[in-house]
């Protein structure tokens, strides 16, 4: 990969990143007032809404592959997989766990990707990528050190623990089954059949458990719906489109670091946007995570290259 391939790929993994930062404050806010499952109805609703132009302008230009009812499936495990527990699982798990717990789970993310690419995808990580994630993940330990030591792990925060588990092992499945369907289908197919497919099964959810199910539009605040709004267009939508487009050039394990810029760019907003004082250590693992995350999309992660 040539340097200027490589700092376009570095930098959209910063900005996808910085997008998916900004979910943190965006659910804060509108699970205050909707439901865990009407609230991802509504984000997946808007989503669909923001991809869909380019959805039609896709399959107008390349004459996209017509969905048939066997070409369901992929798409069925997408979304029931790897979009309902980031989302509808994961949101219950930090409601009933802390976010503290959630903080020091996360780290397990991108550990869980590296281990679906093995399995899923035969990818095999190479000793200097192995050290690059070690780095990332001491360096977020750094940043997040003030959650791990105020984090609990009793038992009466043991669902809430699994689920937090459960919701980033359906993102490692997500990235590592999504990069399968994108040898057939293209990137705008899989994330919009697939979020079609999650609205559906949210509908189901929010009918059964939510106190205030998704139809009831006037029941919840204008600041909810402004959360919805961030949720869907930018964490969901362009976040999304650029991820599954580097997903589709780039070996997943040589991108699973990137994820660890998400507490980096989540501790930088809170300072622009809150006020908050960064400490010394947390620029450094900051520095850290930045660098490993760089070295990382230099060069391939594991012993076959993929066409970048």
């Amino acid at each position: 990969m040539n340097s200027r391939h490589h700092l376009r790929n570095w930098s959209l993994a910063i900005f996808v990143n910085l997008l998916w930062a900004a979910q943190y404050p965006a659910y804060k806010v509108a699970s205050d007032s909707m439901g865990v499952a009407a609230l991802n109805f509504w984000t997946f609703v808007v989503a669909v809404l923001v991809l869909s132009p380019f959805f039609i302008a896709e399959r107008r230009r390349a004459g996209g592959k017509r969905l048939r009812r066997q070409d369901l499936m992929p798409f069925l495990l997408l979304a029931g997989l790897g979009l309902i527990p980031p989302s509808i699982i994961l949101a219950w798990g930090i409601a009933n766990s802390t976010a503290s717990n959630g903080s020091i789970l996360a780290l397990a993310t991108p550990v869980m990707m590296v281990g679906m690419a093995f399995v899923l995808l035969k990818e095999r990580p190479q000793r200097f990528f192995l050290v690059s994630v070690a780095l990332a993940l001491v360096g977020t330990a750094v940043i997040s050190w003030n959650d791990i030591s105020s984090a609990s792990f009793t038992g009466d925060l043991l669902m809430g623990n699994v689920a937090i588990l459960l919701g980033g092992a359906g993102s490692a499945f997500y990235n590592s089954y999504g990069k399968k369907v994108l040898e057939t289908y293209t990137e705008m197919e899989a994330l919009v059949y697939g979020y079609v497919i999650a609205i559906v099964m949210c509908a189901v959810i929010s009918l059964m458990f939510d106190d205030v199910p998704f139809y009831h539009v006037t029941h919840w605040p204008v600041r909810a719906w402004v959360g919805v709004l961030v949720l869907g267009g930018m964490s969901w939508g362009v976040a999304m489109a650029v991820w599954m487009w580097l997903l589709k050039r780039l070996e997943l394990t040589q991108i699973s670091v990137s994820v660890y810029l998400l507490p980096v760019l989540g501790v930088m907003l809170s300072a622009l946007t809150l006020g908050e004082r960064l400490t010394a250590l947390q620029v450094v693992g900051g520095l850290v995570v930045l660098g490993s995350a760089y070295l990382c999309s230099a060069q391939p992660a594991t012993a076959d290259p993929v066409q970048t």
